[in-house]
């Protein structure tokens, strides 16, 4: 199968990744190329990868640092190769939620667009105009943003088990991982922390230009209790996930997968999350952690951890979101995507003839 990966050039796609879409875009090139499908990636030239390579831009460092129209003209440039290039390949898989969009109907090619982010509604209007196209979703319940749209498989994320290693003894710590902006409810993780009487350390980056780091986090930063240890690269995000009793995942909107959640199951570790989004079709409940409505669903939650088997909540990552099966799925999407494409030309041949 010939296949093009198309993601945006602001950021590297590797392995290593810490941004989401990049390491998901890597573990299918990585795959496909081992698998023997000649594979190509769409994406900066300081990607990593063993796919074929094509690049408008040689540092992704580069794009950031240039005023933002004129990202948006790279990155048009980089989908516009992708699809002068399209009579070489079976199929393109998209990453953006939109603008590949603008380029579908400009070849025979067939595209499956993967929707990485929570719909805004400015986009809506652009998307219920292409709403035949081809998606992909990443739970059911992002489905539920727009279900006019043309929803042609739903594929979990997965994640490396064998990176993500389970870890049967944890530590005396309880761990937020992610974005620490108020959308991201880190204020509820420190509030049932402290009335659970538990330690929480927080990871990820802040945004203090936003006044709620300042306003509402920094003062309950005591480097004690309440740590926070900044941006965690890769190997110590693991090893923060692997050695924590529980994940607190205390979103406030409807998340459209959620990672890091499979991340820590993976290594054993419990989930305790708030009931938005993707949430039920992650974690199961009383199993491999507890959806909770509330802070005081939180702490009860934190107090009941031990009942939750590390085994059990690893096994459930092994048997839903692994790498493998994420990889196969889009597989067998790819080859009925494929072969309905070349059914209908065969049809438009007929009726010609």
């Amino acid at each position: 199968m010939k296949i093009a990966q198309l993601v945006s050039s602001l950021y590297p796609v590797g392995p290593r990744s810490n941004h989401a879409i990049y390491s998901h875009v890597s573990a299918l090139a990585e795959t496909f190329v081992a698998q023997g499908h000649d594979t190509h990636l769409y994406a900066s030239g300081d990607s990593q990868t063993t796919a074929k390579l094509h690049n408008i831009i040689s540092s992704a460092k580069d794009i950031r640092q240039l005023p933002i129209d004129i990202q948006r003209y790279y990155i048009h440039s980089l989908i516009s190769q992708c699809y002068q290039d399209s009579p070489a390949y079976d199929i393109i898989h998209s990453h953006f939620s939109l603008l590949s969009s603008f380029y579908v109907g400009l070849t025979e090619t067939p595209t499956i667009i993967s929707i990485h982010s929570p719909i805004r509604e400015g986009i809506k209007p652009f998307l219920m105009r292409y709403r035949n196209h081809n998606y992909v979703s990443f739970s059911h319940a992002q489905r539920e943003q727009m279900p006019e749209l043309n929803w042609v498989a739903n594929i979990y994320h997965g994640v490396d088990t064998e990176l993500f290693a389970f870890n049967k003894f944890p530590e005396d710590y309880y761990l937020y991982l992610g974005r620490v902006t108020e959308d991201k409810g880190v204020h509820f993780a420190i509030e049932a922390a402290k009335a659970a009487g538990v330690n929480l350390v927080i990871a990820g980056r802040s945004y203090p230009n936003e006044g709620y780091w300042h306003k509402t986090i920094e003062p309950e930063i005591n480097g004690k209790t309440i740590r926070y240890i900044g941006e965690a690269d890769l190997e110590h995000k693991i090893e923060w996930l692997k050695n924590a009793k529980a994940l607190l995942f205390p979103t406030q909107y409807d998340e459209t997968f959620g990672l890091v959640m499979i991340e820590a199951m993976s290594c054993g570790t419990p989930v305790i999350a708030w009931n938005k989004g993707s949430v039920p079709e992650v974690v199961q409940d009383k199993q491999t952690g507890y959806i909770v409505d509330s802070v005081d669903g939180m702490v009860k939650a934190i107090k009941a951890i031990d009942k939750i088997s590390r085994k059990e909540t690893r096994e459930r990552a092994e048997m839903y979101f692994s790498q493998q099966k994420m990889t196969s799925g889009y597989l067998k999407v790819y080859e009925r995507i494929i072969e309905k494409n070349r059914k209908a030309k065969a049809r438009i041949r007929a009726k010609k003839k």
